[in-house]
């Protein structure tokens, strides 16, 4: 008799995915910010706003670049997305530690919120997240760990 293989369920934003969709979906979540990287919010402001739905030069966007991201991987975003504070409520809490590639991050910053996507631990203290309205572009940029308010997966 051959052994049952259970899988666990996780919920994206609405979406349900299981076993290796899970995995996927966080791969397609950062892969869709990579093949966008170097894009910046003047340059390519007609581009960026046609794939996130804002206008990036005069609205803060990184909650919009999540949302294109969830979408690209066959998601669906969280309510009220352009906040970067609504993606609190995307999907399942996550242990810091425990974040793996393609998993939303929510950060506390001096302003406010922003949202980002865990793209790896880099130093000491310090993880690499990639997301849009980072330096006015989609980029990948470095972070301290002890900024992260949330982990979502």
């Amino acid at each position: 008799m051959a052994p049952a293989v259970i899988f666990a369920v996780m919920a994206f934003g609405g979406m349900t995915f299981s076993g290796t969709e899970g995995a996927y979906a966080n791969s397609a979540r950062l892969a869709a910010i990579k093949r966008v990287q170097g894009m910046h919010e003047r340059k390519n402001r007609k581009q960026i706003q046609a794939m996130v739905g804002v206008n990036p030069a005069t609205t803060p966007w990184c909650g919009a670049a999540a949302a294109y991201a969830v979408r690209k991987a066959g998601g669906t975003p969280v309510a009220g997305a352009n906040k970067a504070s609504s993606w609190l409520k995307f999907g399942t809490a996550v242990p810091v530690k425990a974040a793996r590639q393609g998993d939303v991050v929510v950060l506390r910053t001096k302003r406010g919120y922003h949202v980002t996507l865990f793209g790896g631990w880099a130093d000491k203290g310090r993880f690499t997240g990639c997301g849009g309205n980072q330096s006015n572009r989609f980029q990948c940029s470095s972070y301290r760990v002890a900024s992260i308010k949330a982990v979502r997966r």
